[in-house]
């Protein structure tokens, strides 16, 4: 082949090979234009997959938890017995203090009433009662001691006038007010009910509540009117037992009544 040829066949080779370039970046450029980047493998976090390794101080203190757990909820229990038993005495109480027992008391009363028996009486009251005044200090209880002054004057009242079964009734009353105040366990925690032997009429001084059970955050079953009348059969605290002319039953605060007399009636 002449040198010519040869070299005018290298400049033909060499002219086709931009288009030869352009067409193969044709064919492959938009294939890597939609290629995507490579995702990560999504990173998987395995420390809340260890099981967590218990210490045997840990253990131990647990165990000492559950006891002391277990101990609260016994003496729960106690408690709640405790309790159920205290309301059942009271509502023994409540059901022995009826309309008819009252009428038996005053029944015996005018039976043992004598000249002689209701002037013991009368004086007995009278020695309580002083005897009280100098042992008080506290406001309430001395307005409780001035009701029983009050029963008291009624007696002596009727004594001079020679009705020994109505001296007789109000200085046994006198003797109950007296015997409550001067009661210094009276308002100590988890204090039984004491009954009254001598039932006392009352009268609410303004409007109150009569709850179920002996305590300011108790159930209340009901609000009295003022100058309701009211039965005191029993005392706890500085609450009274009392039942209504309508047989409702239940617990006032002491400071909401007063001493029911002839005068009132």
């Amino acid at each position: 082949m002449p040198a010519n040829m040869s070299y005018q066949l290298q400049i033909k080779r060499q002219s086709q090979l931009p288009f030869f370039v352009y067409f193969l970046s044709s064919i492959l450029l938009p294939g890597c234009a939609v290629m995507k980047e490579p995702v990560e493998p999504e990173l998987v976090h395995y420390e809340d997959q260890i099981p967590v390794r218990v210490h045997q101080q840990e253990l131990e203190s647990m165990k000492i938890k559950v006891e002391n757990l277990e101990k609260q909820l016994a003496e729960k229990e106690a408690l709640i017995k405790r309790i159920a038993a205290r309301e059942q005495d009271q509502a023994q109480v409540i059901q022995a203090s009826s309309s008819k027992e009252i009428a038996r008391t005053q029944v015996k009363l005018h039976r043992l009433a004598t000249k002689p028996s209701s002037a013991s009486l009368i004086s007995e009251a009278e020695v309580s009662i002083e005897y009280a005044k100098q042992q008080l200090t506290a406001e309430s209880d001395i307005e409780l001691l001035e009701e029983a002054g009050r029963l008291l004057d009624t007696a002596a009242a009727s004594y001079t006038q020679s009705d020994y079964a109505t001296a007789t009734y109000y200085a046994s009353q006198a003797l109950e007010f007296i015997n409550m105040v001067l009661d210094k366990e009276r308002e100590q925690p988890n204090r039984p009910t004491i009954r009254f032997n001598t039932p006392i009429i009352l009268h609410t001084t303004a409007d109150a509540n009569l709850r179920r059970e002996p305590g300011r955050h108790t159930l209340v079953v009901s609000v009295l009117n003022k100058d309701t009348v009211l039965t005191a059969n029993a005392y706890q605290g500085n609450w009274l037992m009392v039942q209504t002319d309508e047989n409702m039953q239940g617990w006032v605060f002491n400071s909401l009544v007063s001493v029911v007399v002839d005068d009132q009636r």
